[in-house]
């Protein structure tokens, strides 16, 4: 069933005030069609009815008896005739309440169906026809036109019992397309599209999820716009979804009443109005200032506010437009904050509040996204007395020193979010800066130098030993203050690959654990463009880097060249680059952070072929289980053990030996420079003679130059 989007709107909206004050006879409809939701709710077997700006989630009580015992549900706001229509659980038949809140109960015939299909708590009244519809599982869905006050019939709607299969609580018209919409319960909430005339549900995805209990919408109502609000039995949060978009999410858009017991009804072609007592935040809207970015909003109250003063506005005006600089009144007025905010620090505010029994919550955006984020909540529904308050709090060792902004929300409301409308109190957007002094910044091997990091790939076998399968330069950066290590930064480039098989490449951090890693925050990029993975490697007990999981994604040879700059006459001036930015969820001890160069290592592409050597000793392609590391540097959690011993590795964990052959040749060197590694197939050995009395004394005191001699016809001088 469809009906035009270009429905007259016969009534205009009805303030609250009017609601109230109205004093006409019991009989009486509505005058007009109200902008507030009506939410009624059984308390000691009474229905009892609030007025709700769902802007706000402010609300009256506009009853407190409806008349009847029992329970008033599955009500409506009829646009036909400005009635509420729900079923009456005393009389178990229709009943119809106007402008004085009190339920008439109606005289219903009852088709067979109907006769034994009990009592209904989901319900609402058709807007293209003049017709009460209420459902219940596993009965169908039955109606009732309302046109004919003489004769009210109630009838299964024809092959609606078979559909009526979902877990509703309650449902809503849409304004224009002609279905009832609901979302269902349980901890995931999904979106159906109800077709009146079969019951038959469509499923069109969840919009919303629990972490913990189940939701019960009990309250469900639609706007012009195709909004569907609903609210939660439980805590009376009401959620927005607009069930036209193409990806119908829920987002969390104010607080209102909440009950065991909620049902809800509205005139859905009245616009949800602000009104002309809301206070707004003025921050820039990426934080979810203007009322569509569904912006943090208060319901001014004269007995709860941040400061001395609070002014009203009709929407946000965001930051640089704030309302502040509009008028000259700034009522941001309510925070002070004489330490400022220095990264890894404490320090102090000093909030101002006029009024008791109010909550703080408040959020700093330390990362600079332009967005107040879950962790970036630094006061969490704080009590706070009238007068002056201090509270310490703690910016973090992660944060971004530069301009940002916070937010602070007053209320009565314990538990809130950094948007949405709540009934009470004040919000107040600050602009702060963060700053970041004493901090000594290290660099490994210098701040303009790179160290040289080469790998032989045919592990277990020695193979040619040209150590240039893969060669990395690497700069190390770490940020230190009070002996203790805040972030590191990595910039490496790839100075060459003389290799057929694919290799990945990474860094590992023995003896910081993973979780130490402060994972939201890493910043990296590839080739200066930003990267929006996560570098840090899963099912790892250490912090564990990948910069590549194929190095030959990165590589581009020149013609007649096989390999990347191994080659005479393959001196390709482009090195792709990496770029790492990586804080600690908080400082770790100098003492704790490996020695430089850490652990950087090669390992087997996953899925590709890495040679009959290392295939066999694991029976398969190897992937992440062939990593090779410096010599004496323990591998990752991920490495196969049945690599130690096999073939040409002498590697003797008890000892801590690893990676090295019998002759302490190892797999992988590091060269504290901008090295010029051997050309294809030309050993180490040869290119650096002196090489070998090195790797032999394992205390590194003979030939500790030896890279600094070469013999230049068998090395890339490029």
């Amino acid at each position: 069933m469809k009906i035009s989007k270009n429905i007259p709107l016969r009534c205009s909206p009805l303030l609250l005030s009017v609601l109230i004050s109205a004093n006409v006879s019991a009989s009486d409809p509505f005058s007009a069609c109200p902008t507030e939701a009506f939410v009624i709710q059984k308390q000691s077997n009474t229905p009892k009815t609030y007025g709700v700006n769902l802007a706000t989630g402010s609300y009256v009580v506009l009853s407190s008896d409806m008349g009847t015992g029992n329970g008033y549900n599955g009500v409506g706001f009829n646009y036909h005739d400005n009635y509420l229509y729900g079923w009456d659980y005393a009389s178990g038949s229709l009943g119809r309440a106007g402008n004085d809140y009190q339920i008439v109960s109606l005289s219903v015939n009852k088709d067979s169906a109907a006769a034994t299909a009990g009592n209904f708590y989901v319900g609402d009244v058709a807007i293209s026809e003049n017709v009460w519809y209420g459902y219940r599982k596993g009965k169908g869905l039955f109606k009732i036109p309302l046109d004919n006050p003489a004769s009210y019939n109630m009838t299964l709607v024809p092959g609606s019992k078979d559909n009526a299969t979902y877990n509703i609580t309650d449902l809503a018209f849409h304004p224009t397309d002609g279905y009832m919409y609901s979302i269902s319960n349980g901890s995931t909430g999904k979106l159906l599209r109800i077709d009146p005339t079969t019951a038959e549900a469509t499923n069109l995805g969840t919009v919303i999820t629990s972490t913990s209990g189940n939701f019960i919408f009990g309250a469900q109502f639609f706007d012009p716009d195709g909004n569907l609000y609903v609210s939660n039995n439980s805590n009376g949060n009401i959620y927005k979804v607009n069930v036209d978009s193409a990806s119908p999410s829920a987002v969390l858009f104010a607080y209102g009443p909440s009950s065991s017991s909620n049902d809800g009804a509205r005139c859905a072609l009245a616009e949800v109005v602000v009104g002309d007592t809301v206070d707004f935040g003025d921050a820039p809207d990426t934080y979810g200032t203007l009322l569509a970015s569904n912006g943090a909003r208060h319901t001014i109250s004269n007995n709860l506010y941040l400061g001395s003063s609070v002014d009203n506005e009709s929407d946000g005006y965001a930051s640089p437009l704030s309302d502040d600089a509009s008028d000259n009144a700034d009522d941001e007025d309510g925070i002070s904050m004489p330490t400022g905010f220095e990264l890894g620090e404490s320090a102090i505010l000093l909030v101002e509040a006029t009024g008791g029994d109010g909550f703080l919550n408040a959020w700093f955006d330390w990362d600079q996204s332009g967005t107040f984020e879950l962790e970036e909540q630094i006061i969490l529904g704080e009590r706070i007395d009238d007068g002056q308050n201090t509270i310490a709090i703690d910016v973090p060792s992660w944060a971004k020193p530069g301009p940002t902004w916070a937010r602070f929300r007053l209320s009565t409301q314990r538990d809130i979010t950094p948007t949405g409308g709540v009934g009470d109190g004040e919000v107040e957007d600050y602009p702060v800066t963060l700053t970041e002094t004493g901090v000594t910044i290290n660099y490994y091997p210098s701040s303009s130098t790179f160290t040289t990091l080469a790998y032989e790939d045919l592990y277990p076998d020695q193979g040619d030993f040209d150590m240039n399968d893969v060669v990395v330069q690497l700069r190390i950066i770490e940020y230190v203050k009070n002996n203790k290590v805040r972030r590191i930064g990595f910039e490496a480039q790839l100075a060459a690959m003389g290799a057929a098989y694919h290799n990945g490449f990474a860094v590992h951090l023995p003896g910081v654990s993973r979780n130490k890693i402060k994972e939201s925050l890493i910043s990296w990029s590839i080739d200066n463009i930003e990267q929006t993975d996560s570098p840090l490697e899963t099912e790892q007990t250490n912090a564990v880097f990948i910069f590549a999981q194929d190095l030959s994604d990165y590589v581009t040879l020149e013609q007649g060249c096989e390999y990347l700059r191994t080659e005479t006459g393959c001196e390709t001036a482009f090195r792709t680059t990496w770029s790492f930015d990586i804080p600690f969820d908080s400082p770790v001890d100098e003492s704790l952070v490996p020695a430089f160069p850490y652990d950087p290592f090669i390992f087997a592409t996953p899925n590709t072929d890495h040679g009959l050597a290392a295939k066999n000793v694991v029976g398969a392609n190897p992937g992440r289980q062939l990593e090779i590391h410096l010599k004496n540097q323990a591998p990752t959690d991920k490495f196969s053990t049945n690599y130690f011993g096999a073939r040409d590795d002498a590697s003797n964990p008890g000892a801590s030996q690893y990676f090295q052959d019998e002759n302490g040749m190892a797999w992988a060197i590091e060269i504290p420079v901008t090295w010029k590694h051997p050309k294809e197939k030309e050993r180490l050995d040869n290119a650096y003679t002196e090489f070998v009395d090195f790797a032999a004394d394992s205390t590194g005191n003979t030939n500790p130059t030896w890279y600094e001699n070469a013999d230049e016809s068998l090395i890339f001088n490029n």
